[in-house]
């Protein structure tokens, strides 16, 4: 084990399963719960932007208070380990109801869909934000951080894959395509509700919490913790880091499959190898990018990284209809630059929590992630939001109880491809102009690593 590294590897992995969990979750939710609202349920393409939008909005109020609880707790398992234990089985309970049509009418479907997906948000958010709060808890050491992070994501990018292609190997192999939606969605949604509940136990039972804090943080309130936070420079331009970043993630697996089904076209016997390609080059990219980070630093890592992907993403305008080779090099590309975009910024967001204690004097793990991810969903619902309303706009025409798919007109057609071409490059490139400005460095912070230390150690 490296000088100053105190987690094991079998610890790592236990942690990296709880990520697994949840982006079979979030993957899942991103790729397809739009286009399985509008071409299995039948929902127009601007009332399934509507139930995302509500939902991430709830989700966004909840991470923030659930960042509040998760730090004011105090058991023997530690601050966040408890939340994951007993949240595990709800989450895959309501992730299991998310794909079910239980209803013929829009309007019963709309409040369903509505309600089920607050439930579940809801159920992800008492688990996601306790586990990503845990991660500075782990260790302290600067390099470390990467590491876990890198194991993290590594899990995560598995998670997604499993999400972005086995989910279509169910549905579109396994059983036969569009026929079968009705049954292949909720087989699925039980098959991978069991996963979620059971990889989140391992986290749980293979995990520790190093860093411990005599004293719950009270809190300020959400102004007044937002203000103070906010008043953080490096907070602020991590957060337009992580906002943007995220945004640009979200729109590529919101628009993928309309990009695969109705742009290029490609048969459904090959869409989850299309699907699996970049996640699969991703992790094969991760521990690469890791090195990277260190060689180069994390800041100009990023930077190459987001260029890289919006001119990669910029051959979604011109790629042929039916050109499966041409599609599957454009998945390749894109993933050793999916892979950055996720393993950096998440190995970044830890050190400012160093920062914050060096500022501020406290801890706060909880509230930190919590505001974060309360920005990025809301930030997120209006992204994905005004996507699924623009395929309304340009005249998509959604499919009813996966029977054949409509032909699509030319404006939605290219309305698609002008989307995933153009949108997740420009916020990427937002994202690096934020990265740019960061004066966080690996010297910086081993020095305010030491100051806390030793502040820590006047008040012991």
């Amino acid at each position: 084990m490296k000088k100053g590294f105190v987690v094991p590897v079998q610890e790592k992995i236990a942690y990296g399963m709880g990520d697994f969990a949840i982006n079979i979750g979030y993957g899942a939710i991103g790729f397809y719960f739009v286009f399985f609202l509008t071409d299995v349920a039948g929902l127009p393409a601007e009332w399934a932007g509507y139930i995302f939008m509500i939902a991430r909005f709830w989700d966004a109020i909840t991470d923030y208070l659930m960042g509040m609880i998760s730090d004011n707790t105090s058991t023997r398992w530690g601050r966040r380990r408890p939340y994951i234990l007993f949240g595990c089985v709800p989450f895959g309970i309501a992730f299991a109801l998310l794909w079910l049509v239980p209803f013929e009418a829009d309007t019963a479907l709309f409040i369903y869909y509505v309600c089920i997906t607050i439930l579940f948000n809801t159920a992800f958010t008492v688990v996601s934000i306790p586990y990503n709060s845990m991660l500075p808890e782990l260790s302290q050491n600067y390099d470390e951080r990467t590491a876990i992070s890198g194991y993290k994501m590594g899990f995560s990018f598995v998670g997604t894959l499993m999400a972005a292609a086995g989910i279509m190997l169910i549905v579109d192999v396994i059983f036969p395509g569009r026929g079968q939606y009705l049954e292949s969605f909720p087989v699925m949604g039980v098959a991978f509700g069991m996963i979620i509940a059971v990889a989140l136990l391992g986290t749980f039972a293979g995990t520790r919490e190093r860093i411990t804090h005599d004293e719950a943080f009270v809190s300020e309130g959400f102004f007044t913790t937002l203000k103070s936070i906010m008043a953080l420079r490096e907070f602020r331009l991590i957060l337009g880091m992580f906002l943007f970043n995220m945004v640009g993630f979200d729109l590529i697996q919101v628009i993928l499959i309309y990009f695969l089904k109705h742009v290029v076209q490609i048969s459904e016997d090959y869409s989850f190898m299309i699907m699996a390609v970049p996640l699969v080059v991703a992790v094969i990219a991760a521990p690469v990018w890791v090195k990277i980070g260190e060689i180069m630093g994390k800041r100009r890592a990023y930077i190459s990284a987001a260029f890289y992907m919006a001119l990669v993403f910029l051959l979604c305008l011109i790629a042929p209809v039916g050109n499966l080779p041409f599609v599957l090099a454009i998945a390749g590309l894109a993933g050793i630059g999916i892979s950055a975009s996720q393993v950096i910024p998440f190995s970044i967001i830890p050190d400012v929590i160093e920062v914050d204690e060096y500022e501020n004097g406290i801890r706060r793990e909880g509230a930190f992630y919590g505001i974060t991810m309360f920005l990025y969903k809301v930030a997120s619902a209006v992204a994905v939001a005004a996507a699924s309303g623009l395929l309304g706009i340009f005249g998509y025409i959604e499919s009813v109880g996966g029977a054949e798919a409509a032909v699509q007109p030319d404006s939605a057609v290219m309305a698609i491809r002008i989307i995933l071409g153009t949108g997740p490059g420009i916020a990427f490139l937002i994202s690096a102009v934020f990265v740019k400005k960061l004066p966080i460095t690996r010297e910086r912070f081993d020095e305010i690593k030491r100051i806390v230390a030793e502040r820590r150690g006047k008040r012991s």
